[in-house]
């Protein structure tokens, strides 16, 4: 258990320094946008990342705590619950942040912030999987709820898979076509991952 506490923690470290990064990068575009709609655009961008990096300052410290104390924790310990459901949303948020990242990319396309875009894209693709296999070993381990607040469109069941983007659950560019029998089979599907690399 203790181990997933301190990968989590190492994830959300990387993360937020990452929306630093990111949120200096997009700055500039914010100020000197051209119309209101892309001032709007990139400031929601920013928005997200501002707030979900206030939420990581209160995260940070709580599992920093659990990862030096290393003493048992208990799920009847109401503080604990909180921090379990945190990290399922912050989860959450490394998705959000991905798709940031792919939606920049077209922006910055042929630009000094391409190839940075693009590190902290993989960077986040490979801490989205792992926080992914981390969660679903405290779920296991704490018997948590299933929050499907903190479930991507992209990831849930009943949702048309011609409304999610495939490119979260394989590596950029590895993206394959699978046989669903749907309504919408015949139709030509367009993706993030699909246009990014078109």
């Amino acid at each position: 258990m203790t181990s997933s506490f301190i990968q989590m923690e190492e994830i959300f470290n990387r993360t937020q320094t990452a929306l630093n990064e990111f949120k200096d990068i997009i700055t500039p575009v914010i100020e000197k946008a051209k119309d209101d709609h892309e001032r709007l655009y990139w400031h929601h961008i920013y928005e997200e990342e501002d707030h979900r990096s206030d939420r990581l300052d209160h995260l940070l410290p709580q599992l920093n705590k659990i990862n030096r104390n290393e003493g048992t924790v208990s799920t009847d310990d109401r503080e604990f619950v909180y921090l379990l459901q945190d990290i399922s949303l912050e989860k959450f948020g490394l998705h959000n942040f991905l798709e940031h990242l792919d939606l920049s990319l077209y922006t910055f396309k042929d630009t000094e912030f391409e190839q940075p875009i693009q590190k902290l894209r993989d960077m986040t693709a490979e801490d989205y999987q792992q926080s992914k296999q981390l969660l679903e070993r405290l779920n296991e381990e704490f018997k948590m709820a299933d929050y499907q607040a903190s479930v991507p469109t992209d990831e849930k069941e009943d949702i048309d898979t011609s409304l999610k983007v495939e490119a979260y659950s394989q590596p950029a560019g590895e993206v394959e076509k699978k046989e669903e029998p749907n309504k919408y089979k015949n139709r030509k599907k367009l993706t993030v991952g699909s246009l990014k690399h078109s």
